[in-house]
């Protein structure tokens, strides 16, 4: 009888156990990080990762390790000229803008409400061909309309996009 009691009493330890590893999170603890950022990069560290490794070629990119933030992989081929695109609209969490073009370029992307303040200000540099779909988190943005303006500084493409927040 002692021995059943005991038998049981492990076989619910161990069920208790496997349902509550069950809701673990995907996280990692490491005992020290850093991020660094400047205009053309941005850079990012840990203390007690392992191994990370990244091998690509223009069709994808492959990633061992930890940190894999904003990770995309494109497939198709390169749209061909110069242009932009925004989407989707209208558009609840992230907006993302296309950039694509066959010279050197830079850009300056802006977010601005309905009232004409700057919600969002950023600067683009690519130093060759270029294809990127840039994602911009917009969750913190009220309900409403904005207007999304990519110009490039040598004026070469200059748009307005309008985008509804849901």
């Amino acid at each position: 009888m002692r021995r059943k009691g005991i038998l049981l009493f492990f076989g619910i330890v161990l069920f208790v156990a496997e349902a509550a590893s069950q809701r673990l999170s995907h996280q990692v603890l490491v005992p020290a990080a850093g991020v660094a950022a400047g205009i053309n990069f941005s850079y990012s560290q840990t203390i007690g990762e392992a191994v990370v490794r990244i091998i690509g070629c223009d069709d994808y990119i492959l990633t061992q390790g930890f940190q894999q933030p904003r990770l995309k992989l494109k497939t198709g081929s390169q749209p061909q000229g110069t242009g932009v695109n925004v989407y989707p609209n209208p558009v609840v969490n992230y907006v993302n803008i296309e950039l694509f073009g066959s010279t050197a370029r830079s850009f300056l992307i802006t977010i601005v409400n309905i009232t004409g303040t700057v919600v969002f200000n950023d600067e683009i540099d690519f130093a060759q061909s270029y294809w990127e779909v840039r994602e911009i988190p917009v969750t913190g943005l009220a309900r409403g309309l904005y207007f999304v303006r990519i110009v490039s500084t040598d004026m070469v493409i200059s748009r307005t996009f309008k985008m509804e927040k849901m």
